[in-house]
């Protein structure tokens, strides 16, 4: 198997840049950042991911094995169901009673500011 160089990073993340039509592979967005992603544990390379994209894939992959997920079926099986669950949770009825809408957080942010403003005008 061959490992790259650091000096090889920046050619390697262009021309899969560029296989990827320049887009990242989770986001579909074009990277502000792009970075190289590997596995951590075999260390190949998978792909070009925006930063944020990047940083998050880490966090969930570094962190599995708080989480029962340490085996890779349990975790590719997880992240499946993550996605289904949040396309088939996306809209419903009943709202949590902590949600602010944006606009009941402007009102709030309003008031504050007017009670802040009588504060120190007295």
């Amino acid at each position: 198997m061959e490992q790259l160089k650091h000096s090889q990073i920046a050619p390697v993340r262009a021309k899969k840049l560029a296989e990827q039509k320049g887009l990242c592979v989770l986001c579909e967005r074009k990277p502000q950042v792009p970075c190289l992603d590997h596995c951590h544990t075999g260390g190949h390379l998978r792909g070009v991911l925006c930063r944020g994209c990047n940083a998050l894939l880490g966090k969930l992959e570094n962190n599995r094995g708080r989480y029962g997920l340490a085996d890779q079926g349990a975790f590719s099986k997880f992240c499946n169901n993550v996605a289904q669950y949040l396309t088939r949770h996306q809209f419903g009825t009943t709202l949590h009673p902590t949600f602010k809408s944006p606009e009941q957080k402007r009102l709030a942010r309003n008031a504050k500011a007017r009670a802040t403003r009588a504060k120190e005008k007295v």
